[in-house]
């Protein structure tokens, strides 16, 4: 630093607005009340990321969402006015939301390299607008009940140990051979090609 600069001479944060975005490069315009008053061009603002979040590097890359009017807090580089950089968002002092903590993105990915828990006292709600998959060698579903209100598509085999009732609908309707090993206890007519098998005799 040369002799008569003034390096540090714009310590501390202060107060600022983001008015523009520019998602690749990670940098915003922002509008600095009481610095900014007047200027044809706003300056180029640095955003600091939380340590972890990582904007480009690695597999693992991120991006905050930020949208032109947030009000944000500015330190400068350095203390030069000239290079702004973002340390975190502002909140306002009235009508904030309280109880719940959220994130919003366009997309999110969740990623452990050995286990996800996700716990809850009460209800747990997964909804989707078009279709959910899960993928996994094997899952299980710990559950007194469970309860499908539409219709069942299985591809592979179905075991049950603890007994099987159907009732309502249009019946239960079969194509290929039925092993049974034990009594079949039938209330109706068991028909062997639109004959009546209840009394067949031999």
């Amino acid at each position: 630093m040369k002799a008569g600069e003034t390096y540090g001479f714009w310590p501390g944060r202060y107060p600022a607005i983001v008015r523009g975005y520019d998602a690749g490069a990670r940098m915003c315009r922002v509008e600095i009340p009481g610095l900014t008053d007047g200027g044809d061009v706003l300056p180029l603002a640095e955003i600091e990321y939380s340590l972890g979040d990582k904007s480009r590097t690695g597999e693992n890359a991120t991006e905050v969402e930020i949208t032109a009017g947030d009000t944000v807090w500015v330190a400068f580089i350095g203390g030069d006015a000239r290079y702004p950089i973002i340390t975190g968002y502002r909140n306002p002092q009235a009508g904030n939301s309280t109880g719940w903590r959220r994130w919003h993105h366009a997309n999110m990915e969740l990623l452990a390299d050995a286990l996800m828990n996700l716990i809850a006292q009460g209800d747990v709600l997964i909804k989707s607008g078009s279709h959910v998959t899960v993928q996994a060698p094997s899952a299980t579903v710990q559950a007194d009940d469970t309860h499908v209100t539409g219709n069942l598509t299985v591809d592979g085999a179905i075991v049950g140990k603890g007994g099987l009732a159907v009732s309502g609908g249009s019946g239960v309707s079969v194509e290929g051979n039925i092993g049974v090993q034990g009594n079949i206890d039938a209330s109706g007519a068991i028909m062997d090609g639109g004959g009546n098998s209840n009394h067949h005799s031999h």
